[in-house]
């Protein structure tokens, strides 16, 4: 039952002292304190739940990045292992490897220092990369590799424990192999071990975590950070390292770790093809960290709910213990009056304050089954037509005592007329007498079933479009991730084959297909990136990130990314910028997708020859206006209304000449709004088009003196 009653003024003619509650008191205490500790518990519920779910995300987080790392492990290992198999085929360093490795600045050496070839004393006979020496007689490196070669066939590569490298002092690793058919002579590739331990240090996953690559043995070969224990003695964590049973790629791992004695979970790989593990490990406060900052806050706000709830109680009492009293008041001052039945309502009735019945008109017999006169003089709760069930007539009842009360009450029921259910709107009206005691209540009803089951029908409807919102808005997110994910893949791949990072393609037509298959990622990608907006936009979800930037540069950037399609199309694309233009607090990103969109439209839709103006200036009302001006085809006046709609053209022909989802001026559109500002579109079929986007002037920052001070 609705409840639309109006608020009690919390006023009583006999105002009595507060005494202590009895028993029905006693037990609303005891409910009130159940429902207090039920707070509590769902709120730790709560806790428990988002502590695992952290718990789970970093042990994700750890595994997709071991996996990543591993894979880097592998592939420059299979990169050493291809490289030593040429040399030993060649028995001699190739000259495209030596071409590879020389010329390389510090920042951008690969993983491949050194290539060497050496005969049996150590005398190098051919070498190649950084650091090349005459001998490596004396060296680690040396002694390492024949100390594994002794035993290995000379089909077999060996890879060598790290050792510091005697010029730089960096770790290093080497993958070694004899020559076949010569005495003693190897050939070995020396692996820059501080290339990965730069990596992993880039990685941000917390002060307190660690990234490290080691062999079957627990040697480890590269840490995250560096170590006064691992320096002196790459087996000091052999122990405690964790290692894989046979056939096990990968492990999850949580609990305390036994090298620091700290919580920690981590993700330990095996580097396929290679006795290597790749263990990623994150501290458990780092994980937590969210989860500590959500715990106060959850037990502040339990604490508050709990607070508020006790005084609401209180409350309650006090108010019901003043109802009683003024019910009671009301009772002794009973009064018949004359009803008065001309009201609009179907059924109508006169009670008592006690809820006695005075008068009915005929739909209020007809509707309890009896006559009047085995009604009156009886309580109007007691009759099960009006009120069909104990609960509805516990509610009837006390609607009747809140009127008695002196308030107006409203509110919703049911009953069973004719076999069907209907929907009644009850009113409940106090008759005051001269002295202001309520002596008389009018009661009225009418059946609203036909209002509420369209009520109905409409709230259904309208959470059915919401939820499909919400769905559509889902979908677009996860697709558009779905799909990025090996977008991103095939457009990085086409970079590798059109660089030709791993060797020539062979026919030209591979080189043309890679371009094109990059250049078809790319154009979905933005599709999907615009999408992905889009939703956002939709969302509500989009947060902008605020900083103070300077108009002109803004606009010479979107210059410069639209100039090369400019140029293609042969299109005249300017710049008009005032000097002094006050700076513009606003989301970079934004602003320069906004003006991209802008330009790459006006650029289009311009024949070659045409001219696109991009041009800024201050306002009257102190807003900064921006306006982007071609001489382009134009936009007919019926397509102006619909034009920045998603997914919607001027018509179905621009849409097969020039291509497009229709999206960007729907998102430059949304991108102002949430920057308070506007964006209008003016246009000339056949003469060109005026966008201008303005910014209120509560985002336009006064201009700035030389001294720092504003002007």
């Amino acid at each position: 039952m609705a409840d639309l009653s109006e608020p009690d003024s919390g006023t009583s003619p006999d105002r009595r002292r507060f005494s202590f509650p009895g028993p029905v008191a006693g037990l609303r205490f005891a409910l009130l304190l159940a429902v207090i500790a039920a707070f509590w518990l769902v709120a730790y519920a709560d806790l428990d739940r988002a502590r695992g779910r952290a718990i789970q995300d970093g042990l994700r987080q750890t595994g997709n990045l071991a996996n990543l790392l591993a894979e880097d492990a592998r592939n420059s290992l299979a990169l050493a292992g291809h490289i030593l198999a040429r040399m030993v085929e060649a028995g001699a360093v190739p000259s495209d490897a030596v071409a590879g490795l020389s010329g390389r600045s510090p920042e951008s050496q690969s993983v491949l220092r050194t290539l060497l070839i050496a005969d049996a004393d150590g005398r190098v006979w051919q070498t190649a990369g950084v650091g090349t020496p005459e001998s490596v007689a004396d060296t680690a490196l040396f002694d390492t590799a024949r100390s594994l070669m002794a035993g290995v066939e000379s089909g077999q590569p060996a890879l060598s424990a790290p050792y510091r490298d005697p010029v730089d002092g960096g770790w290093r690793a080497a993958l070694v192999q004899r020559l076949a058919g010569e005495s003693g002579r190897i050939a070995a590739v020396v692996i820059d071990l501080d290339r990965f331990a730069r990596l992993y240090a880039t990685q941000d996953i917390g002060t307190r975590s660690i990234i490290m690559l080691y062999g079957e043995d627990g040697v480890v070969l590269a840490y995250s950070r560096p170590s006064a224990f691992l320096d002196p003695d790459r087996a000091v964590f052999a122990k405690v390292v964790p290692r894989l049973a046979p056939g096990e790629m990968a492990r999850t791992l949580s609990g305390i770790d036994p090298s620091e004695k700290r919580e920690r979970v981590g993700t330990v790989r095996r580097v396929a093809g290679w006795p290597l593990y790749l263990y990623v490990r994150v501290g458990a406060d780092d994980v937590l960290a969210g989860w500590y900052n959500d715990l106060w806050k959850r037990v502040l706000e339990t604490a508050a709910v709990s607070v508020v709830l006790g005084l609401l109680a209180l409350l309650a009492l006090r108010q019901l213990t003043r109802l009683e009293t003024t019910t009671q008041a009301l009772r002794e001052s009973e009064r018949r009056s004359q009803a008065l039945f001309d009201s609009s309502f179907q059924i109508m009735g006169l009670l008592t304050p006690d809820g006695r019945i005075l008068a009915l008109n005929q739909p209020a017999c007809a509707m309890a089954g009896l006559p009047a006169d085995a009604l009156v003089g009886r309580r109007a709760w007691e009759f099960r037509g009006w009120a069909r069930t104990d609960e509805l007539a516990a509610a009837f009842r006390n609607s009747i005592d809140k009127a008695a009360s002196g308030r107006f009450v409203r509110y919703e029921t049911d009953v069973v007329s004719g076999g069907a259910i209907q929907i009644m709107d009850v009113s409940i009206k106090p008759v005051f007498d001269e002295a202001g005691a309520v002596v008389l209540l009018v009661i009225e009803a009418r059946d609203i079933t036909e209002r509420v089951e369209a009520a109905e029908r409409l709230a259904a409807a309208k959470d059915q479009a919401e939820a499909a919102n919400r769905a559509k808005s889902a979908f677009l997110a996860t697709m558009s991730h779905e799909l990025r994910t090996p977008l991103n893949a095939i457009i990085g791949f086409s970079e590798i084959m059109l660089h030709e990072l791993f060797g020539p393609l062979g026919s030209p037509r591979y080189h043309d297909y890679a371009r094109h298959v990059q250049d078809s990622g790319r154009h979905l990608l933005t599709l999907i990136n615009d999408v992905l907006d889009m939703s956002k936009l939709e969302a509500g979800r989009y947060t902008l990130e605020e900083s103070r930037l300077s108009p002109a540069e803004a606009l010479e950037s979107g210059r410069a990314l639209a100039a090369v399609p400019a140029d293609a199309g042969g299109v005249t694309l300017t710049v008009e910028c005032p000097d002094g233009l006050p700076d513009l607090m606003a989301d970079e990103r934004a602003l320069r997708q906004v003006l991209l969109n802008l330009l790459s439209n006006a650029v289009k839709f311009t024949p070659r020859g045409g001219r696109v103006v991009v041009s800024a200036a201050v306002e009257a009302d102190g807003g900064l206006a921006i306006t982007v001006r071609d001489t382009g085809i134009g936009i007919p006046p019926d397509a102006l209304v619909r034009i920045v709609e998603p997914f919607q053209q001027a018509d179905n022909s621009i849409a097969r000449r020039f291509g497009g989802t229709g999206l960007g001026l729907s998102i430059c559109r949304d991108l102002m709004a949430i920057h308070d500002g506007s964006l209008s579109i003016d246009s000339e079929l056949g003469r060109g088009t005026r966008v201008v986007i303005r910014f209120p002037a509560a985002r336009v920052a006064p201009p700035v003196a030389a001294a720092g001070l504003p002007a």
